[in-house]
């Protein structure tokens, strides 16, 4: 009864959010309006700040499971996001355009990006005629470790050690070090949950 009274005063808190976003999309366009949103989002402290990022992202987002957390500080930078159930998310993250499985773990300061390809270069220097954005995957019970950057999907069950730089899929099961990531484990079946 308690969590059910404290999940509607989540929402009834997202209101004005929700309606921000309503207002942003027509002006901004939905990328855009979804990450000033999960910006002011992100500044709310506490149980509150989960609560009400609880009731947003539900409304916001493609899909939005069942008991996700989202820390504090942790940005939306995208539209075309899916998070499956019981997905833990660290504080000071940052989620691009992602589909994230069901019970995955994503430490402090993770960055999951759309891809690899949001700007181009040449020899005039960068510039953003050849952006594109990729949704990336990351599997069912993956871990991913603190301060990772991921620019490519991560299989099932797979661990992403902690500082790694993720530029090539990552195998189901397999446990990747390194920048760029390289993989210590390969195993020869996905591992079982525990």
């Amino acid at each position: 009864m308690i969590k059910r009274i404290t999940h509607l005063g989540g929402l009834a808190l997202s209101l004005p959010l929700i309606a921000r976003y309503a207002v942003l999309t027509r002006v901004v366009g939905r990328d855009r309006a979804v990450s000033l949103v999960s910006e002011s989002a992100a500044h709310i402290p506490g149980l509150r700040g989960l609560y009400v990022r609880q009731a947003l992202y539900q409304r916001l987002l493609l899909q939005c499971g069942t008991g996700v957390h989202f820390g504090y500080q942790t940005l939306l930078s995208k539209q075309g996001i899916t998070i499956g159930d019981q997905v833990y998310i660290g504080r000071f993250c940052t989620i691009g355009r992602v589909t994230i499985g069901d019970e995955t773990r994503i430490a402090d300061g993770v960055q999951l990006l759309s891809g690899q390809h949001h700007h181009g270069s040449s020899q005039e220097g960068v510039h953003l005629t050849s952006v594109r954005y990729e949704v990336i995957t990351i599997g069912k019970g993956a871990w991913i470790g603190a301060n990772a950057v991921v620019m490519a999907d991560v299989g099932d069950g797979a661990i992403v050690g902690a500082g790694c730089v993720v530029t090539k899929p990552v195998e189901p099961g397999a446990t990747v070090i390194g920048v760029p990531a390289r993989p210590i484990h390969r195993p020869t079946q996905p591992r079982q949950a525990a």
